[in-house]
Parts: C-alpha cells; sequence; structure tokens
C-alpha cells in the first residue's frame, strides 16, 4: 500500500502521482490536500500518513511540499522513517537500494509529468540490496533519536 499526502503546494504532483498509481494498479490512500480549496500543514500531514506506513513493512508513502525539503525534514524526525528528496530516477532508484528508504519526497514546483512518472517507477520497483555495511550505517542513524 501506497500513502501519500501533500500540502497546498503539492496538489498538482499529488494529482499527477495518484494519475500513475492508478495506471499501475497499485492501492493507495491519499492523507493530504484532495482540492485546490483544501490545505494542510506538515505537521499534521506527516505523521498522519508515516503512521500508517508503518503498520506494514511493505507500505511506501509518498510525500509533496513545495520545495520537498519540509516533507523530508519533518518525515526523517519519525522513527523507522527513511524519506528522500528526490529530483531523477537514479536519486528515487537508489534511495531504496542503498539507504532502504520508505518514504519518496517531491517538490510540488516541479511539476513535469514525465519526470514524476520516472522517479515514482523508480522509486516503487526499487529494492533494497541488504549490505551489512549500510545497515549497520542506518541502525547508528536510528540510535540518534
Amino acid at each position: 500500500m501506497i500513502f501519500l499526502g501533500g500540502d497546498k503546494h503539492g496538489l498538482t504532483v499529488i494529482k499527477i502521482v495518484e494519475e500513475y498509481l492508478k495506471k499501475n494498479k497499485i492501492d493507495f490512500v491519499n492523507r493530504g490536500v484532495i482540492n485546490k480549496d483544501d490545505d494542510i500543514k506538515l505537521e499534521e500531514l506527516i505523521p498522519k500518513v508515516t503512521k500508517d506506513i508503518l503498520n506494514s513493512k511493505d507500505n511506501k508513502g509518498i510525500l509533496v511540499c513545495g520545495t520537498g525539503v519540509g516533507v523530508a525534514v519533518g518525515a526523517n524526525k519519525i522513527k523507522d522513517i527513511r524519506a528522500a528528496l528526490a529530483t531523477d530516477k537514479k536519486i528515487a532508484e537508489w534511495s531504496v537500494v542503498y539507504d532502504n528508504c520508505n518514504v519518496l519526497c517531491l517538490s510540488g514546483w516541479k511539476k513535469n509529468k514525465k519526470t514524476i512518472y520516472a522517479i515514482l517507477k523508480a522509486f516503487l520497483n526499487a529494492r533494497y540490496d541488504g549490505s551489512e555495511r549500510r545497515l549497520k550505517m542506518l541502525q547508528a542513524f536510528e540510535s540518534w533519536r
């Protein structure tokens, strides 16, 4: 299951993400804005989405705000969440392969559908390679919280 959400600055990109997920028959739930009159504060949105992600190791999330940085910073404060702001498909893929990221963060100001589709495909199809060395690194990062 994919849990997604965005604030008002991410609405257009969230609609593109929803379109991609529907086309590819991927189940999702949107916890953020759904129309131009909606708004939600990131400090309300991020805990809703990350709580759902953590209910199963197979769940992933997609968060969107204007820069994408706010949702990445906020999500990374949650234990066992590893969020990456991806601006291209290589970053999206390797955030999972190397760093076992379970949340993809996108910029709501970058609305190129072709690029977003490529990022989504790379993130959703990537698998963590299981490196013991990087697993220890990730565990060390978790101990800092």
